[in-house]
């Protein structure tokens, strides 16, 4: 019998192989596609319950969180307190004392004019995971927590533009507005965080003696030459403003916002944009014009601003502290303040019902006894 060709052994295996091949070649691009194109389909979400979703959590949650922080509050007839450093704080004898609790009169501010919706952003309305969370938004939760824990007025605004200036300006004009409603208000930066969570507002007020008198509070920057005016004088951090209502607090604002006009102040006007912006121009000019007794107080760089980080050891932020140079940083303050919270709360929950929860059997020799565990 004669063969063909096609039909020869040589033939035959090198059919064989090539159509091995083929099928390999081919499986292999169907794999790859499926792999990519699974890869381009969104992860799996974590589930959670529909009642924890944004909108969804109960209006209770105030007043569930004061109960949690209510054990620990710092006295407010206290005068004297020890931070986790060990320094020593007293309020001074002749200070003006807060006595009561300021509530809804005293407002917490945000102000910003970026509202991003991504990932880990505040206004995403997806559940948000403390993983991804951004700095701005970890910085804004801290604060509306401190508001909650202290029964204070809380808002975050979502200022315009203001044109021809540079975005830190916005926070002048909102202040201003803020104080026409609000006794007290107290701005802060997105980077910008509370390290003590129990220490009502008021008693820092005591201990910083801001009088019924005093306009405006703000913490000093670090004491070098990039953070002098024009006079020598070291400015104060605007990430940092606490501010009174009155007439007299209004028509600061208001000067301080027409600063760079040149209206008032000749030299004023390249602040709009040039570093520090509004900051520079109350330092350079508009502290100048309010400087009678307790109408402006500076708060130490020590207490209201920096971080222990930083070069300068006198601005170790001890109550408020300021990221300028980690911005996620919020993030692990208030996740270390809320878990600190709770694993006190737990500890303390543990000892008092201590007799219930605990049974002490090391005494005990196997076979064990009746034990009622």
């Amino acid at each position: 019998m004669i063969l063909s060709p096609l039909q020869s052994p040589q033939n035959q295996r090198k059919c064989a192989i090539s159509a091995v091949g083929t099928l390999l070649f081919f499986g292999m691009v169907f794999y790859t596609q499926r792999f990519y194109l699974a890869s381009e389909k969104p992860m799996p979400q974590r589930v959670y319950n529909e009642a924890m979703q944004p909108g969804n959590v109960p209006r209770d949650l105030p007043e569930l969180v004061q109960q949690l922080w209510k054990p620990t509050l710092h006295p407010m007839n206290d005068t004297h307190f020890v931070s986790d450093e060990g320094y020593r704080y007293d309020i001074p004898k002749d200070a003006h004392r807060w006595s009561k609790p300021l509530g809804k009169k005293l407002l917490i501010l945000d102000v910003d004019t970026r509202m991003n919706d991504g990932p880990g952003d505040l206004m995403n309305q997806n559940p948000l995971d403390h993983k991804n969370m951004t700095g701005r938004t970890g910085g804004w939760l801290d604060h509306q927590l401190y508001a909650m824990i202290h029964g204070y007025d809380y808002r975050l605004v979502r200022a315009p533009n203001y044109e021809g200036r540079h975005g830190t300006w916005v926070k002048v004009p909102m202040i201003k507005e803020a104080l026409k409603t609000h006794e007290i208000v107290v701005f802060l930066d997105a980077d910008a965080v509370f390290m003590y969570k129990h220490m009502p507002f008021e008693w820092l007020m005591s201990m910083w003696n801001f009088t019924p008198d005093t306009l405006v509070a703000m913490a000093e920057d670090p004491n070098s030459k990039r953070n002098r005016d024009h006079n020598g004088w070291v400015m104060w951090n605007t990430g940092f403003i606490v501010a009174q209502q009155s007439n007299r607090t209004q028509e600061l604002f208001d000067v301080w916002d027409r600063c760079p006009t040149n209206e008032k102040y000749e030299t004023c006007g390249h602040w709009d944009k040039d570093w520090a912006h509004e900051q520079a121009a109350f330092s350079n000019h508009v502290r100048y014009d309010y400087n009678a007794t307790d109408e402006l107080r500076v708060i130490p760089c020590m207490d209201g601003n920096g971080a222990p980080y930083i070069g300068d050891k006198k601005c170790g932020g001890v109550f408020i502290r300021h990221h300028w140079f980690h911005k996620d940083w919020p993030i692990r303050n208030l996740r270390d303040s809320i878990l600190d919270l709770v694993v006190r709360r737990l500890h303390s929950h543990f000892h008092a019902e201590k007799q219930d929860y605990y049974l002490d059997a090391h005494k005990e020799s196997y076979p064990l006894p009746d034990l009622q565990i």
